[in-house]
């Protein structure tokens, strides 16, 4: 019990000298830069080398145990945390304005 409160000051702690120092969180950067990857490659022309790529399916099986996790997944469901559609991609500007305002940071 008094390590969960230990670790909650701690984590208290380290946002506030984040805040100060004006740091964007690592989690909350990550995420901003790949949809900002995400909606280059998708106003890509469809036969565009990135945009392929991207959408390639590969065959075969993959091996006993946990499924991988991909990027494509890993970006849907970044999509889906901030209620963003793929037809919100085709306008840059407003793209990253809505990925600015929906993940808090210190800018670009």
């Amino acid at each position: 019990m008094n390590s969960l409160l230990e670790n909650a000051k701690y984590m208290e702690r380290l946002e506030e000298v984040r805040r100060r120092c004006r740091v964007e969180n690592l989690e909350c950067r990550l995420r901003k830069m790949r949809l900002r990857w995400f909606g280059h490659v998708k106003r890509r022309d469809e036969n565009s080398i990135l945009r392929r790529v991207m959408e390639l399916e590969m065959e075969g099986r993959r091996p006993v145990g946990r499924p991988k996790k991909t990027w494509s997944k890993v970006v849907k469901e970044d999509t889906r945390k901030l209620n963003v559609i793929e037809d919100m991609i085709e306008d840059r500007k407003q793209w990253r304005q809505l990925i600015s305002r929906a993940i808090p940071g210190m800018g670009n």
